[in-house]
């Protein structure tokens, strides 16, 4: 492919371009740790199937027919034993903590836009802020004292 870019060009994590790259990246991701297609696409259609490039997926021998990296062999049944997988629990936990950040920007903003007309909802918005910028605010605070040597703190 000359003068053209290859999907392995970019490799730094970060999808760019068509309005599905950002799956295009979870997927990767999701690839890295498990390091198989089929667990990829299982973990997603178990566990964020709005994510699948083909929402049209129910049912697991539709995800089996859309996907050729699925064998013969694998049934529902045994995918399900991947679960007990380390890597595999870590990769869905990843993805679990993705959605849960998803929604708690969308909790924020629902809060943001109550807190304009009520008090209650207003107290309620900044209690939730405190919380959810909680872990920047001491990954900041970290990386600020990371940078003091022992003998400066004397």
């Amino acid at each position: 492919m000359a003068g053209g870019r290859k999907k392995s060009d970019h490799l730094d994590g970060y999808a760019q371009g068509k309005s599905v790259s950002q799956e295009v990246s979870i997927q990767q991701k999701l690839f890295s740790l498990v390091k198989t297609y089929p667990k990829v696409y299982f973990i997603m259609w178990k566990y964020a199937p709005q994510l699948l490039p083909n929402s049209d997926i129910k049912t697991f021998d539709d995800l089996k027919n859309t996907y050729k990296s699925f064998t013969a062999g694998m049934t529902e049944v045994s995918c399900n034993n991947w679960l007990m997988e380390e890597n595999v629990q870590t990769a869905v936990k990843w993805l679990l903590k993705r959605e849960h950040q998803a929604k708690l920007i969308e909790l924020y903003n629902t809060y943001y836009d109550k807190a304009k007309d009520d008090t209650n909802a207003f107290k309620a918005f900044t209690d939730f802020s405190d919380k959810f910028f909680a872990e920047e605010k001491d990954s900041e605070l970290l990386g600020i004292l990371n940078g003091i040597k022992d003998d400066e703190l004397e």
